[in-house]
């Protein structure tokens, strides 16, 4: 059976990776399956060799539409057996949202966990039927691989905490900040690295914003009459390859991400399989692939539901009053951070024994059960 995939892969972002590994996992379990780019920002980002190669394929005999893209792309169409979506949301409750309406066009939805399955149930979107989970799926080899060794004299031997993301009001960075900074005494050997980025900005900007944000929170703490004695968090803001990112995870020792909600986060999931523990919001992906009796392979943490309060969405329609999503227990964060900054251990084999669950070929498996019912 010939699957049409369409999604934003070109774009370089998560999305697009998360649309590249779906892609791959199906043409690794031998689905026919030909893509095609949908250009949102005009990007031309690297692609893998056998994603040009199932681009150059024809779309005659497609019985199967994917449309991987914003809501607001997608289209009901009767010319295929079956029109799927994959849908993800970082919040709670989208029935208030155009995007749900835009969903109800096609046959059926799939969203990457199950906390967005009970989400869109609740709010009555198709059937209960019409919604499936399928998971990222993930090149495991990538984490078996020797990365270029990095080095920074500001950071070398100590316990490095890490994140890798954007900066917006979702991703909660400054609770990234206020954690740290309260929990760890100047003196002890630990450093804080943030790999950020934010769209329409260069790379100076973005620094600049992270320093003006550290400054506030500093400031706010009141820790102690001279600023200057907190310390200096390690700022990366320019684009960094993939091979870069990895080899951040193969130095660093423990990612940090307590966002108000994920989908599914591919740092997080990337920094379990490197064995970096992730210390996450208990909500959307993370709490389905985090082993909560399992300290190694990281760390949920409990929040609270709270009315979204955004005022950087990237669409006018998204995280408003109408939503929900989640704060995370900041007293857990730096318990959290302290125990796996005191308990410094091998957590590589548990990450990458949980990251099996989300290989290419066991969700290209679950896909190729579902498109063939």
């Amino acid at each position: 059976m010939k699957v049409l995939y369409l999604g934003h892969y070109k774009e370089g972002t998560g999305w697009s990776q998360a649309a590249i590994d779906y892609i791959l996992a199906m043409d690794s379990v031998g689905i026919d399956v030909v893509c095609r780019n949908v250009s949102l920002t005009g990007s031309n980002a690297e692609l893998p060799d056998r994603i040009l190669e199932l681009e150059d394929k024809d779309t005659d005999g497609a019985e199967i539409c994917i449309q991987h893209l914003l809501p607001h792309h997608i289209v009901g169409t009767d010319s295929f057996k079956k029109n799927i979506a994959i849908f993800v949301s970082e919040s709670t409750g989208i029935r208030a949202t155009p995007w749900f309406t835009q969903l109800e066009q096609v046959d059926e939805v799939w969203v990457p966990s199950n906390h967005m399955w009970d989400t869109l149930s609740r709010d009555n979107l198709l059937t209960t039927n019409g919604i499936k989970v399928v998971p990222h799926a993930f090149n495991l080899d990538k984490y078996n691989k020797n990365y270029r060794v990095m080095s920074n004299p500001e950071t070398d031997g100590n316990f490095n905490f890490y994140y890798i993301g954007d900066m917006n009001q979702r991703k909660n960075i400054e609770c990234v900040l206020r954690c740290f900074h309260s929990e760890f005494d100047p003196s002890e050997p630990v450093s804080l690295i943030m790999k950020v980025g934010k769209f329409g900005l260069n790379p100076e900007q973005v620094h600049q914003e992270i320093d003006n944000l550290s400054n506030k929170v500093k400031s706010e703490l009141r820790m102690y009459h001279d600023e200057s004695v907190y310390k200096k968090e390690a700022i990366i803001s320019v684009r960094l390859s993939e091979d870069d990112l990895y080899a951040l995870h193969q130095y660093a020792d423990c990612f940090i991400a307590p966002s108000h909600g994920e989908a599914w986060s591919i740092p997080a999931f990337d920094a379990m399989a490197f064995g970096k523990t992730p210390i996450c919001t208990d909500f959307g992906g993370p709490r389905d692939y985090i082993d909560k009796q399992d300290k190694k392979t990281g760390w949920a943490v409990n929040a609270i539901e709270t009315v979204c309060n955004c005022t950087d969405a990237a669409f006018r329609e998204i995280f408003t009053g109408h939503e929900n999503w989640f704060t995370p227990d900041e007293g857990e964060i730096k318990r959290a951070m302290r125990f796996y900054y005191e308990n410094k251990q091998d957590c590589k084999t548990a990450g990458l024994k949980r990251a099996e669950k989300f290989s290419y070929e066991v969700v290209g498996n679950m896909i190729k059960e579902y498109i063939n019912v």
